[in-house]
């Protein structure tokens, strides 16, 4: 969700995100990921976004990714009041167990958000920092890679911390914890549901935190099978 100017920020409860990402590895350690969703909200007041969020990584090792992205989001937060969101990334990933049957991983990202409310088109920007550490674990064979009809399991936990308030936003600290079911019909083709459990904080210590539940639908589409994904995509 791209979240709106503070005094028009409402609380959700129950959220749905479909998504399709496009993976597409190239000259053996290079992966650019495309990313779209669109996302709403269940109960009134009911808001609608739409994003387009490529990203792209580098495996500077089997232990190491470097990690760029730019990407693009529209909310219809209310009949007034829209707003677009121009969001650029750059990060890293460690894989502390890269060739084990459960993959762990530790995903850190610095983001910059610019935010024009499209009405007035007045612009504002923060900082934020993201730190997830993430598992992936194989159900039905031992291992993550080249293996079709692969049911495999889902979990991280993410935390999320505002920099600065130039954004005059609400909510910008939160804390999110996923887990989620994945299949993998043959290497192009995979399906996820991931259920996401967040919170929502003014400030850290706020003893009040806004609770989403987030219903997430995922389509994943990896390409060029001579040179097949190493990282299995970010999945933001």
């Amino acid at each position: 969700m791209s979240v709106g100017i503070v005094s028009n920020v409402q609380a959700q409860s129950e959220q749905l995100w479909f998504e399709y990402m496009m993976t597409h590895p190239f000259a053996n350690t290079w992966e650019l990921e495309h990313d779209v969703r669109y996302a709403t909200v269940l109960a009134a007041p009911r808001w609608r976004s739409l994003r387009y969020y490529p990203s792209l990584s580098w495996s500077y090792s089997q232990h190491l990714d470097i990690l760029g992205a730019a990407g693009i989001n529209y909310t219809v937060q209310s009949k007034d009041d829209n707003t677009l969101e121009i969001r650029e990334m750059l990060g890293f990933r460690i894989h502390i167990t890269p060739n084990k049957r459960v993959l762990t991983r530790i995903l850190v990202r610095g983001e910059n958000r610019n935010l024009q409310n499209t009405e007035t088109k007045d612009w504002s920007s923060s900082n934020r920092l993201r730190l997830r550490g993430e598992a992936l674990i194989p159900i039905n064979n031992p291992t993550m890679f080249n293996k079709d009809k692969l049911m495999y399991g889902i979990i991280d936990t993410e935390w999320f911390f505002a920099l600065d308030q130039d954004l005059n936003e609400r909510f910008a600290n939160r804390f999110r914890l996923r887990t989620g079911v994945g299949y993998r019909f043959n290497y192009n083709l995979r399906v996820e549901f991931i259920y996401s459990y967040q919170e929502s904080r003014n400030q850290l210590d706020d003893s009040n935190p806004i609770q989403d539940n987030i219903f997430r639908f995922r389509f994943r589409h990896f390409i060029n099978k001579s040179n097949p994904s190493k990282t299995l995509g970010v999945g933001n």
